[in-house]
């Protein structure tokens, strides 16, 4: 009976210390998103690639979630594993190789959907791109969000109240609800047992802190059902838009579901400078927060930066005044932040005021 007592007390205290409530709310602005982790150097996903952007320095770490077989939420960010793991070179599974329709296209490969969890278990990651390090190759395993959220609460309680958020992204709704998957309420229920809150006032959602949870999506109807459903702050990713779209129209519309934006960097380097901080003024206008993707230290670095990741860190960083950025050099971000700060003490301490005032000429770029 004594053995029983301590083992619910014990219960009780984790459930009511590893809720929303208990973690607080962290002071950091602006922010880094470890995009899959830290990916620009472990496999993406990999509780090892999440842990090293904490490491690292993350404010978060962003797991894309899939559901397995029997519906497990696992971090993958395509619905077809052929790309980051090993299972082609598995023969057991020689006959789950499939093609099935997804967003009006036929996709050939190995359907996470048509592997239970037990099976996924067996299955290795590896690295998505040839000139990344191999050395982590059929080693590390597909976590799932429970895993995650365990890491990301670990964190929290072993360094006395350091928050690191989470920031998961529901991938291809519409495709596992044809599977009968309601992803959107599976993910709150997911969050609830994971010990986080995710409706009511005492619920962190102001972005300019780290808070414990941001949940992202593509799909804006996914975020409308959620937003009647939870007081997490709720992102919208978007794929390169027509400049036309960033009317006041299209973004009091984003507004009323959604409490920011995850756009494409692409646009905000190839248009203007003024064209460029005129349309995150219009953001600014319709009262959403501005978290672009994707910084890579080794590729797709903005051609006006001439390979200088550091310089596009900063441009859009203290240029643009982004509040956020899905790295996947989180260490690499974090540098280029502290050198911003440091920069602004000096300019600071010289006699100017200017919030502005940046490493790098602005409007050169």
């Amino acid at each position: 009976m004594t053995s029983l007592f301590v083992l619910v007390s014990v219960l009780s205290f984790l459930s009511t210390y590893f809720t929303e409530g208990s973690m607080i709310p962290r002071d950091k602005f602006p922010q880094i998103i470890a995009h899959r982790g830290a990916s620009g150097y472990v496999p993406e996903h990999s509780l090892q690639a999440y842990q090293l952007a904490i490491d690292q320095g993350t404010d978060y770490i962003e797991p894309d979630l899939c559901l397995s077989k029997d519906g497990v939420f696992v971090a993958l960010h395509d619905l077809t594993m052929d790309d980051v793991t090993n299972v082609a070179s598995l023969p057991q599974y020689a006959d789950r190789k499939t093609t099935k329709s997804v967003d009006g296209k036929n996709v050939t490969g190995y359907f996470v959907s048509d592997f239970l969890y037990s099976e996924l278990q067996d299955i290795r990651l590896v690295q998505r791109l040839s000139e990344r390090t191999t050395l982590y190759n059929n080693l590390l395993e597909i976590p799932t969000f429970t895993s995650i959220m365990s890491l990301a609460q670990t964190q929290y309680s072993k360094t006395g109240g350091h928050l690191v958020g989470i920031y998961p992204e529901l991938k291809h709704p519409s495709f596992f609800h044809e599977l009968g998957w309601a992803m959107e309420d599976m993910l709150l229920e997911a969050l609830t047992a994971g010990g986080y809150e995710v409706y009511g006032s005492a619920v962190p959602n102001n972005l300019q802190q780290v808070v414990p949870v941001v949940v992202q999506c593509f799909d804006p109807e996914s975020l409308v059902y959620l937003r009647n459903m939870t007081t997490l702050p709720l992102i919208l990713l978007l794929e390169a838009v027509d400049p036309s779209f960033w009317n006041s129209d299209n973004l009091n519309q984003i507004a009323s579901f959604a409490d920011g934006i995850g756009p494409d960097k692409s646009y905000f380097a190839t248009a203007s400078y003024e064209d460029a901080t005129q349309t995150v003024s219009a953001v600014r206008n319709a009262n959403l927060r501005m978290h672009p993707y994707t910084f890579r230290a080794d590729q797709d670095i903005g051609k006006v930066f001439n390979g200088d990741f550091a310089t596009e860190l900063m441009f859009y960083y203290c240029c643009l005044g982004m509040d956020a950025l899905f790295s996947e050099f989180p260490d690499r971000s974090r540098e280029a932040l502290d050198f911003m700060g440091n920069y602004t003490t000096l300019v600071q301490s010289a006699g100017s005021s200017t919030a502005a005032d940046c490493p790098i000429q602005c409007d050169a770029y």
